[in-house]
């Protein structure tokens, strides 16, 4: 699916764009917000084992490239395909040559909103979504992702994950999930506290590791 944005969608990309990401040795940052941690490697861990351990040779799509520490998990899994859909392309130039470095398999990046990325149908196994949506709409833009993007690309079995902060999912997004992936499930994950970061900024060290698989039907 590809579709233009609205207003609201366009801002929300111009204003993102305008913010320039850096890398320490916490994390990355865009401006002086952080939006990802070296300190979340071990959760990336899990969805990369949730999503991926035991298919052979997954093709992975990851919507938010972040600090790209999830792409790096798969490096311990034996992947047939990696492809990253991150909007800012100082993201992506920083981060990019670190994946591509943990990845042994054709590694593609598209410099685009997912909105504006077609998929072809039923073309793989794998999703891992984690974006920054404008305010007020995240669970709008889930469903969105969840109905007219992940479903159709996915392959039947194929696996569908998200980050998630907190231990309980919203009733919109558990909604979606009851509707498109029945019998989807989700694992608790807490961080150590001795392993937070000194700018931790994110509202809780507990996440949850959902996993839904696409049916047949």
């Amino acid at each position: 699916m590809t579709t233009v944005l609205d207003d609201v969608h366009v801002r929300h990309l111009e204003q993102l764009r305008s913010r320039l990401p850096v890398i320490d040795r916490q994390g990355l940052r865009l401006d002086d917000t952080y939006v990802m941690f070296f300190a979340e490697a071990e959760l990336m861990a899990e969805h990369a084992r949730r999503l991926v351990a035991g298919q052979a040779a997954p093709r992975v799509l990851e919507v938010g490239l972040g600090l790209g520490v999830f792409a790096e998990q798969l490096g311990a899994y034996r992947i047939g395909g990696y492809r990253a859909v991150e909007p800012h392309p100082g993201v992506v130039e920083l981060v990019a040559p670190r994946v591509r470095s943990a990845l042994r398999c054709e590694v593609t990046f598209e410099v685009e909103p997912w909105q504006s990325v077609a998929l072809p149908p039923a073309s793989l196994d794998a999703i891992m979504y984690d974006t920054w949506p404008p305010d007020g709409h995240a669970d709008a833009d889930f469903a969105r992702f969840v109905e007219h993007v992940a479903v159709p690309a996915l392959r039947p079995g194929g696996r569908f994950s998200f980050f998630h902060s907190g231990t309980q999912l919203s009733a919109a997004r558990t909604y979606v999930l009851d509707r498109h992936f029945p019998g989807w499930q989700a694992a608790p994950y807490r961080i150590p506290p001795a392993d937070l970061p000194a700018a931790w900024s994110k509202p809780s060290a507990d996440f949850l590791v959902p996993i839904a698989v696409k049916g047949d039907g």
